[in-house]
């Protein structure tokens, strides 16, 4: 069983030949091996961000005030907004 893709940009066609050309590959797979790297690349940069994220919250863990171990975010903004969102 066959699939198709009918890419109907001239420039898309284009490009896609001339990396089949640069790499000497048939069209298809230069363009599976170039969708490859960039779910590759996005799912590194997902990753990356990830541990950013986590990185952040360790520091900010390592440096909130002692009173807030334990509390909920929710308890923690009723500390310190009054009920008009307001800093107390």
């Amino acid at each position: 069983m066959g699939a198709q893709l009918n890419i109907k940009d001239a420039e898309t066609v284009r490009l896609a030949r001339e990396l089949a050309d640069a790499t000497g590959q048939p069209v298809t797979k230069a363009i599976r091996q170039a969708l490859e790297r960039e779910l590759q690349r996005r799912e590194e940069e997902i990753q990356e961000t990830i541990a950013r994220v986590q990185e952040i919250s360790r520091e900010f863990r390592a440096h909130m005030p002692a009173d807030w171990h334990g509390k909920t975010s929710k308890e923690i903004m009723d500390e310190i907004y009054d009920e008009d969102g307001l800093p107390k």
